[in-house]
């Protein structure tokens, strides 16, 4: 990236070897916003939403949630094996996201705590094989 980028990225943190990549980058931008903004509060046009990008490199379909609190967890959706689905979730929280993935016949991995701004877009990948990550059960 160049430093006349605007966008604010956040690294790519792996979090199992084989069978979770997860990554934030925040889309949020202050270009093209015009007078003087509460840089505390909601501007005009501001998201109050996340972005999940679900990248699904195994053979089976998985159903995908979001876990917030490690007690409400909603689903998502199906993601078919092979292929990339984006989400998009309504985000008012100040607590961490976990994304719980259950490959059709095969095993169930959650990720850890992640904080999660509004504007952001995460990127949850799907091994091939995930069933030897500490992970997933």
């Amino acid at each position: 990236m160049s430093a006349h980028t605007r966008r604010r990225f956040r690294p790519v943190r792996t979090l199992a070897a084989a069978a979770l990549l997860l990554g934030v980058a925040g889309c949020a931008s202050a270009a093209g916003r015009s007078g003087s903004a509460n840089p505390f509060g909601q501007t005009q046009g501001e998201t109050r939403e996340i972005r999940i990008l679900v990248r699904n490199l195994n053979y089976n379909d998985a159903t995908v949630w979001t876990v917030v609190r490690d007690a409400r967890r909603e689903r998502l959706g199906l993601v078919t094996g092979k292929s990339d689905t984006t989400f998009t979730v309504p985000w008012t929280f100040t607590d961490a996201l976990r994304l719980e993935f259950d490959l059709i016949g095969g095993v169930r991995c959650m990720t850890e705590p992640l904080s999660v701004d509004p504007g952001e877009i995460i990127e949850l990948q799907i091994s091939v094989d995930p069933s030897q990550d500490p992970m997933c059960r």
